[in-house]
């Protein structure tokens, strides 16, 4: 005997396909969305931290333009003399939630080759007879955005 199925049961099998590929499609949605969210916020985060890392070496090249040259010329000075380098960890910012973001801050100074021997050159009074000094401050910024270094670095000239 011939047995014909009913509507009723082709009617289910189709609505668990149904399912099941709105299920897939749902899930295919939201991963490409988490995608493209995570790569927002990637190039978000290398912005944030650029902005935060010019700021600090604005800051450092005031810093630079306004220390006295007792203090540039003193072995206590924040830019030792080069080949000499001071290096330390220093918080360029926060990020949105508090994160702190860090960076690696070396100083130097250079004296210019025609200062006298009392500001680290080699001129004399034929060489340099305005008796001028000249010294280049240096900070370089070293830090990271992901699992990439990037360095930045000011240079501030002072002259008296």
């Amino acid at each position: 005997m011939y047995h014909r199925r009913s509507s009723k049961f082709s009617a289910r099998g189709y609505a668990l396909i149904e399912i099941a590929a709105s299920y897939a499609a749902l899930v295919i949605v939201a991963l490409i969305t988490l995608r493209s969210t995570m790569n927002n916020v990637s190039g978000q985060q290398w912005t944030v931290k650029q902005a935060m890392t010019d700021a600090y070496l604005t800051r450092e090249t005031a810093l630079a333009s306004r220390v006295p040259f007792t203090e540039i010329r003193s072995n206590s000075s924040p830019w030792p003399e080069e080949p000499d380098v001071s290096t330390q960890t220093v918080p360029v910012g926060r990020l949105p939630g508090g994160t702190v973001v860090s960076a690696t801050l070396h100083r130097t100074r250079i004296p210019d080759a025609n200062n006298l021997n009392s500001g680290s050159g080699t001129g004399n009074s034929n060489s340099n007879p305005a008796l001028s000094e000249a010294w280049k401050l240096q900070s370089i910024l070293v830090y990271t955005v992901g699992n990439k270094e990037y360095v930045k670095t000011r240079t501030t000239l002072r002259v008296r």
